[in-house]
């Protein structure tokens, strides 16, 4: 593997690092929603969002190479993401592949400038990760369909104004081919929205209840039946970056400088607890480049990102307990403690909200399920 960039890469690089120093939400204070979607207007205005998708649909038809180069600096910055980032990352690559033309121009345009935003509807009470599992049903009603049930753990439902939906159209047959995707609009009668209080006292996710909520046939992505297909493909462009081990290397750095405040550098269980997450966060570092090889080069295995997730989420964990441990009681304190230590602060809530990372995005469970059938071969039980 060829690891070094060329001479047109670099420049890319050096240009999106210098607009990035330019135009990036101020620091010291979290951006606010609409911080985060004036964000999005710049980053789309530069031609930074959905920079690899074709131009005729408002991409700006970069190279995957340099699409890969932009998240790496995005990540390198600290960059807050945008407040579409969903859309952005799941539904707008799913409409372009599966979607017809009219829905590309519809949705595509307004995605990428925030004048849409996206929730994405899969967990459900008694299915969680289990998409077969889906009970949300949508039943065919004259040129139409009336969609019921209930989703839970929906991120940032309470801003979108359009919802990536999965739904059961048919119980016959194997469970897969019963699962249908729906874009409808949030306010559509019908959808009620309660926002689920987190442990660190924030609501990011939401329950969403449906009630004879009605649709039109032309809000089906895809054919019917295709659901399953439609969202293991969505999946697939959130986990397969290599900017996530941009992250681990930040989370790396800091650390170490916990340890250094923590005075405990000397200390051979903590030396060892530092040096073992160096090795993994190098591991974790190899595989995005071998994900982002693979993608180069037309060889992508869909169900890597399975084992990706599992790998990212366990490090993400073990980062946070072992900075929360590190520095003893002090380390519970979502306050800092006395002089409100943002370091502390900074761990102990990024402690809480990890521990949603093991159902986020597909629980742990079931993605070792796919990467031990689908990846290892393994039989199924």
């Amino acid at each position: 593997m060829d690891l070094s960039y060329t001479r047109e890469e670099e420049a890319f690089r050096a240009r999106v690092r210098d607009w990035i120093a330019q135009n990036r939400p101020a620091e010291g204070r979290v951006p606010g929603t609409e911080d985060l979607r004036a964000w999005q207007r710049r980053l789309h205005q530069a031609g930074f969002l959905g920079a690899a998708w074709p131009k005729e649909h408002g991409g700006a038809g970069l190279s995957p190479m340099e699409q890969a180069i932009l998240n790496e600096e995005l990540a390198r910055a600290n960059a807050p993401a945008p407040l579409g980032s969903m859309g952005i990352s799941w539904v707008g690559p799913a409409i372009l592949r599966f979607g017809t033309d009219l829905q590309k121009h519809k949705f595509i345009p307004r995605l990428l400038s925030g004048e849409d935003i996206w929730a994405t509807g899969y967990s459900e009470p008694n299915a969680g990760s289990d998409m077969y599992n889906t009970q949300t049903r949508a039943v065919r009603d004259g040129d139409g369909y009336r969609i019921t049930g209930q989703k839970i753990w929906t991120s940032l439902a309470h801003v979108s104004n359009w919802y990536f939906l999965l739904c059961r159209t048919s119980s016959e047959g194997h469970k897969v081919a019963g699962l249908t995707l729906f874009l409808v609009p949030m306010q559509s009668p019908g959808i009620e929205i309660r926002p689920t209080k987190m442990i660190t006292g924030d609501s990011e996710f939401s329950e969403v209840f449906l009630k004879d909520v009605r649709v039109p046939a032309d809000a089906v992505l895809g054919r019917e039946g295709q659901g399953y297909e439609v969202v293991s493909n969505a999946l697939i462009n959130e986990r397969s970056g290599i900017a996530t081990a941009i992250r681990f290397d930040q989370s790396l750095t800091k650390l170490i400088e916990t340890a250094r405040k923590a005075g405990v550098t000397q200390q051979p269980v903590w030396r060892q607890r530092i040096a073992q997450l160096a090795i993994q966060t190098k591991i974790m570092n190899a595989s995005g480049l071998r994900v982002l090889s693979d993608q180069l080069h037309d060889r992508f295995n869909p169900h890597t990102s399975a084992a990706m997730k599992c790998i990212a989420t366990l490090l993400t964990q073990r980062f946070s307990e072992t900075a929360v441990e590190m520095q003893g009681p002090w380390g519970v304190l979502l306050d800092g403690g006395e002089g409100g230590d943002e370091g502390r602060r900074s761990w102990s809530m990024r402690f809480l909200m990890d521990r949603a990372m093991t159902i986020a995005g597909g629980t742990s469970e079931i993605q070792r399920n796919i990467a031990a059938e689908r990846i290892l071969g393994l039989p199924r039980q």
